[in-house]
């Protein structure tokens, strides 16, 4: 019973420190729990080990810890993809071989297909590269229209060195710009981005079929151990006791050690997996990627603050030609303290006003402070459909 409690924790442990590393900085969690212990583990903890380390030892941890944690975030290495490969192939080997036998030929198929596909996919999320270069930069500058707001014409790479497309974004890691860039996945020492999406998701959908299947599945080979083992009065009693039930249960896992264990690990990461799912299914739904999900929320910040103004554009500068985007807006967007005066000009790669006239002009009344997202247009929000269409790398247009 304590050592299956153990496992269960530093499995359960290991899970939600996963869950708190690569989900706790979302706007979602900010100040929640989960922000304040995602803080905890990247600011908090660091700058006091940091502290500790000047007085102590002259900094040699830090730099020691720096040099590797550099390596590690900042570099293409294969460390993260070899402990995950290693992680679903070595839980597969202990699992599928006492459990083959005791299939049902039912499942044998399907098993064959969920154990397979996963690997398939990462490959493919490997591989398949969504890098903006001079031979298909005037295609990717066609993909999609500039929405001003997040994204404005004008701005250039200083690296690569060409106008940056519209929700691209440059990978300090890969060295290249990423077209729809959603975010640099240590998991697949890649980026995830406009040609390899489609298959991201379509890897958290197996690897969360492939679970919560096995989770099942597992289930199932543990009742035939309870059904071989435990005598019927037994299981009669675990009805009306929950101490009985446990301690049966875990009587079982320990005669069937193979299928416990990986039974466990699979239940408890299948959350983490799901939880991935759930999260792009919600960025397909809000036409966003992760990459912008961080610029939205900046502007959020500003509305709530008050720093926003908006505009039409037919108004201010007469009528927009629209593009042939299934989505158009007119919107202008500016932050700044106030609304413009008399005679200014807009910035044309930011949402900044370059020029201001007199700070005694009138304010012009065609701007007006905005005080909820909901008012803010995201052109790139086409309805779920047409989201998941333009994700799966197919013409909206």
């Amino acid at each position: 019973m304590g050592a299956l409690r153990t496992v269960a924790l530093v499995i359960l442990g290991i899970s939600t420190f996963i869950f708190i590393a690569l989900f706790g900085r979302l706007p979602l969690f900010r100040k929640t729990p989960v922000g304040f212990l995602h803080r905890t583990l990247w600011i908090y903890i660091p700058n006091g080990i940091s502290f500790i380390d000047s007085r102590l030892l002259g900094g040699r941890v830090v730099w020691l810890w720096k040099r590797s944690g550099s390596y590690v975030l900042n570099e293409n290495h294969p460390l993260v993809l070899i402990f995950f490969l290693s992680l679903l192939f070595i839980g597969e080997y202990i699992f599928l071989p006492p459990a083959w036998p005791r299939l049902s030929s039912s499942h044998k198929p399907w098993v064959l297909a969920v154990v397979i596909i996963p690997y398939l996919l990462l490959y493919k999320c490997v591989v398949t590269k969504s890098f903006i270069t001079s031979q298909n930069h005037e295609e990717e500058m066609k993909r999609y229209p500039y929405d001003r707001a997040l994204f404005h014409p004008g701005n250039h790479c200083s690296t690569c060195r060409f106008l940056k497309p519209a929700r691209s974004k440059h990978c300090s890691i890969c060295r290249a710009c990423v077209s729809r860039h959603d975010h640099h996945c240590v998991w697949l020492m890649n980026c995830v981005g406009a040609q390899n999406y489609p298959y991201f998701l379509l890897l958290l959908l197996s690897l969360s079929v492939l679970l919560i299947y096995g989770s099942v599945l597992g289930y199932l080979l543990l009742c035939q151990t309870l059904e071989q083992y435990v005598s019927l009065d037994v299981r009669e009693e675990m009805r009306e006791s929950w101490i009985t039930h446990i301690n049966v249960w875990t009587s079982v896992i320990t005669l069937d050690p193979k299928i416990g264990a990986v039974f466990l690990l699979m239940l408890m990461t299948a959350p983490l997996a799901v939880a991935f799912l759930v999260y792009h299914t919600y960025l397909v739904w809000a036409g966003m990627t992760t990459n912008e999900t961080s610029k939205w929320s900046d502007w959020k910040e500003d509305v709530l603050d008050g720093f926003v103004y908006k505009a039409n554009r037919n108004e201010v500068f007469g009528l927009s030609s629209p593009s042939d985007w299934p989505v158009h807006s007119d919107q202008i967007l500016v932050t700044d303290n106030e609304p413009p005066r008399g005679e200014y000009v807009l910035a044309s790669t930011s949402n900044q006003i370059a020029h201001q006239g007199r700070p005694d002009a009138p304010v012009d009344v065609r701007w007006r402070r905005l005080r909820s997202m909901r008012d803010v247009d995201n052109i790139y929000d086409m309805g779920f459909w047409l989201n998941l269409r333009d994700a799966m790398g197919f013409s909206v247009q």
